[in-house]
């Protein structure tokens, strides 16, 4: 189904715990009376927050969404969520580390060569030409 086309109507489930199910059934087109399901949930991230002490650890929650797969009914949503949410979850971790590997990667294969300007600052303060 082509998710950002479609027009939809949304109704928002939700427990004590803070769990979110929101139920999207389709009011127009070839798949009209389609129901696709999404979880809300919020998660505890810990941050480094700079203060005048110095850097601190703090835990915040953000939201996080995650869609069910596709052809699944509120039942097996309901009872299911907290099994979905953890493998959404995994896989965010697993993509995060993944970027930031390749950020790190990268970072380590910027070399400073002979045409390197701006960024290697003698004591001074001025650049320094490197010669190669």
């Amino acid at each position: 189904m082509n998710k950002e086309d479609a027009w939809a109507k949304a109704n928002n489930f939700h427990d004590r715990t803070g769990r979110c199910l929101v139920e999207f059934e389709v009011i127009e087109g070839p798949e009209k009376g389609k129901k696709v399901y999404k979880g809300k949930i919020n998660l505890k991230i810990q941050v480094q927050v700079s203060t005048p002490a110095g850097p601190q650890i703090q835990v915040q929650e953000r939201p996080f969404d995650f869609d069910f797969p596709e052809g699944k009914t509120f039942n097996y949503c309901r009872n299911h969520f907290d099994e979905e949410a953890n493998s959404a979850v995994n896989e965010f971790k697993v993509a995060q580390k993944k970027a930031q590997e390749e950020a790190r990667r990268e970072a380590a294969t910027k070399v400073v060569g002979p045409g390197f300007r701006g960024a290697v600052l003698g004591p001074d303060g001025r650049p320094v030409q490197l010669k190669g």
